[in-house]
């Protein structure tokens, strides 16, 4: 059973997703209705700064490989704002900001670094940011509403959470890259994550409060389990061997055994948990409330 450190650390209002840096030290926080991100030290446990989104409500937070950028995605409930803000993550200075199709959500970047997948959740399709100049440099089309994207280690293969289609997409991220697999995904799935070795994909169901593992090397789903109602993000333990989903309808993070999917613990960090991320050395996990405006810290490890 995952042990609580401390008392939740209080944070700036509406923490919907967190993102820990490549270095393991601090991580970003979006807070769409303050409009910053927030820096949390993992450290003391404490916001040590703020950084203003001025082009509109922040929504997700995604790292380049070796930490020197973040890119949050931005749009507004209106759709009349959608852009990728690029953070100096040394200066905590927004460098630029770059408009991108409608609705952007959860991204991830390249391997190498120069390539930003962009899933948008309102034109089916992944935009594909070049991380240099800003520019669009590819497009793939997916089923309706992709929420999430994660990318192979290698760089060869992206995997999409298509929210209202149901599926799964299994994309070729080459030269003239196409989908090469939809795989059924159960009710409205949400998030999806990569294990540490890559032989697994994990992909959550927000409607049918479901986990589902994927095996990437034949693109078909291996084994299905039950986890608390609403999953809205995913995270796998950096040795493989369990999951944590964040249920923000249960108000619980579900404990997953990788190897059987049952739950095997799900304590209640707070009112709406949204997201979740484990540090690199597997010893702690960092839930954000969303309503409660806190970040809830839990020992992992004896």
């Amino acid at each position: 059973m995952p042990t609580q450190l401390g008392d939740p650390i209080p944070v700036p209002p509406t923490p919907g997703y967190l993102a820990i840096a490549p270095n393991d030290r601090y991580a970003y926080i979006a807070h769409r209705a303050e409009g910053v991100v927030s820096v949390l030290d993992l450290n003391s446990l404490s916001v040590s700064a703020r950084i203003p989104i001025e082009a509109g409500p922040p929504q997700f937070v995604t790292f380049s490989p070796d930490g020197s950028r973040a890119y949050v995605t931005v749009y507004d409930e209106a759709n009349t704002v959608h852009h990728v803000a690029f953070v100096d993550t040394a200066t905590s200075k927004v460098l630029q900001t770059v408009e991108v199709g409608l609705r952007p959500y959860a991204p991830e970047v390249s391997p190498d670094g120069t390539r930003l997948y962009v899933p948008l959740h309102n034109e089916a399709r992944v935009e594909v940011v070049d991380t240099t100049s800003g520019e669009q440099v590819g497009s793939y089309p997916v089923r309706e509403n992709p929420h999430w994207i994660a990318v192979s280690a290698d760089g060869r293969r992206g995997y999409t959470a298509n929210h209202e289609s149901g599926v799964l997409s299994v994309l070729d991220l080459g030269d003239g890259g196409r989908v090469l697999a939809e795989v059924a995904a159960g009710v409205a799935p949400h998030s999806v994550a990569i294990s540490p070795d890559g032989s697994r994909v994990a992909v959550v169901s927000f409607g049918s409060s479901e986990i589902r593992l994927l095996d990437t090397a034949t693109d078909a789903v291996v084994d299905t389990g039950r986890v608390g109602l609403s999953p809205q993000d995913v995270a796998w333990a950096p040795d493989g061997r369990h999951l944590y989903t964040t249920d923000v309808d249960a108000n619980t993070m579900s404990v997953v055994d990788a190897a059987t999917l049952d739950v095997t613990a799900n304590p209640t960090p707070g009112n709406a948990p949204t997201s979740v991320a484990v540090s690199a050395d597997g010893e702690r996990a960092y839930v954000t409330n969303r309503d409660d405006a806190t970040v809830v810290v839990y020992q992992l490890t004896a």
